[in-house]
């Protein structure tokens, strides 16, 4: 992984509804907030600055419990 690559959608699965840091495309830091994630952060990776983006929580639809056609 080099600097600038960010995690699949995939990779991120377990941090959904979480603010997450990323350095160098790898997580340092989870939280409820951003500000959470940024503190994780940094005491985990003090010297290098993370960017830091929300995981959005998807839900999953499931067609064949759809009886509304029938």
């Amino acid at each position: 992984m080099n600097k600038d690559t960010q995690p699949s959608w995939t990779e991120l699965a377990p941090y959904a509804g979480r603010w997450v840091a990323l350095v160098r495309g790898r997580v340092t830091g989870v939280g409820w907030t951003s500000k959470q994630a940024q503190q994780a952060a940094k005491r985990n990776r003090p010297k290098d600055e993370a960017r830091v983006i929300f995981v959005p929580a998807v839900e999953a639809i499931d067609d064949k419990d759809d009886d509304t056609l029938t």
